[in-house]
């Protein structure tokens, strides 16, 4: 199912009002109390913000970004790609949620547990799907940009399917870009994303969630991560609409515009690369325990602030290249 960016937007906004609207009439009206603790509107704009700021990690920007240039390449409309991946990966946030507040002690006991069961699966799963959808995303990006520049220079783009020939990796990194061919599917890369929720932004939800299901009803507190959702589909969203006009445009005139496409590529498939790799060093680390230094320091970059920076130099870029593409238009004329 391929949504416009129309529709994108009316489905955001609509989730918005939807989950607004229920905290007003379920939670705000009722006095719930933990001792000193209010659950009121204090909650629900954390929730809300935990949301949005989850929606700029660098793995969802980086998701985001490298999938929508390969659907435009395809000839797709990826306007909705980040309306399915936040979906995907807010129904494993719902979920556990709802065992949380419905008092599913095995799961309650080990949110926020770092050795626990839960935590040493997470802290594999997550990190690994994420790495290797981006490794992959980002390497059918790369045969793209090849194509791109060696027709640039005249010669057959044919040579750039060689990038993926060959070997058991290979294989699955094509197979997983071919698998990939419409925005839909990021319903299930999000899904995939979500099961290895121990991002702190998550794991606060939770936290919140069970202190929150003790005081009040399990339909009140699933307000709480219905307002997360909100949060994230609506930065996905409007990241995915911005990301895709982007692309297309630098897309639409071969000839003029190749320049910038290539600029706009290396960038997307730079940060995924550097996005992917910095999260299996981190398993390599953390779960294998691998002690070589370079994967050690490679494991130790902070990427809590570097979705917001991808956003703003993506944001830079277009707009560069929209400037003097209009400058040489005019110069032209």
């Amino acid at each position: 199912m391929t949504l416009s960016a129309r529709g994108v937007l009316i489905l955001a906004g609509a989730l918005l009002v939807l989950s607004w609207v229920l905290f007003a009439v379920v939670v705000a009206p009722a006095d719930y109390r933990a001792g000193t603790s209010t659950f009121g509107i204090g909650l629900a704009i954390t929730a809300f913000v935990l949301g949005m700021r989850h929606a700029f990690d660098a793995d969802h920007i980086a998701a985001i970004d490298n999938t929508s240039r390969k659907l435009v390449a395809d000839g797709e409309d990826p306007s909705s790609v980040g309306l399915w991946f936040a979906l995907g990966h807010s129904t494993v946030v719902l979920v556990a949620v709802g065992l949380v507040t419905a008092g599913v002690g095995a799961l309650t006991a080990q949110i926020g547990t770092d050795h626990s069961p839960l935590a040493i699966f997470t802290g594999v799963w997550g990190p690994t799907v994420s790495s290797l959808f981006l490794l992959a995303m980002a390497t059918a990006n790369l045969v793209i940009l090849v194509r791109l520049l060696r027709r640039a220079r005249g010669r057959a783009s044919a040579r750039a399917e060689t990038v993926l020939a060959g070997g058991a990796v290979s294989l699955l990194i094509a197979r997983t870009s071919a698998t990939l061919d419409a925005p839909w599917k990021m319903f299930i890369v999000g899904l995939l994303f979500g099961l290895g929720f121990d991002t702190a932004s998550t794991i606060a939800l939770l936290l919140i969630a069970g202190g929150a299901g003790i005081v009040m009803p399990w339909y009140a507190a699933m307000v709480l991560p219905l307002l997360f959702t909100a949060g994230m589909v609506a930065c996905d969203g409007i990241n995915s609409i911005v990301t895709a006009r982007l692309y297309r445009w630098s897309a639409g005139d071969p000839e003029r515009r190749r320049r910038y496409n290539a600029a706009l590529l290396s960038l997307s498939v730079a940060v995924a690369f550097i996005v992917g790799t910095v999260g299996l060093c981190g398993v390599l680390v953390d779960s294998a325990g691998v002690q070589w230094a370079p994967v050690q320091t490679i494991a130790a970059t902070n990427l809590d602030s570097f979705g917001l920076i991808i956003v703003a130099v993506l944001l830079l870029t277009g707009l560069t290249s929209w400037i003097l593409a209009r400058s040489q238009r005019a110069a032209a004329a």
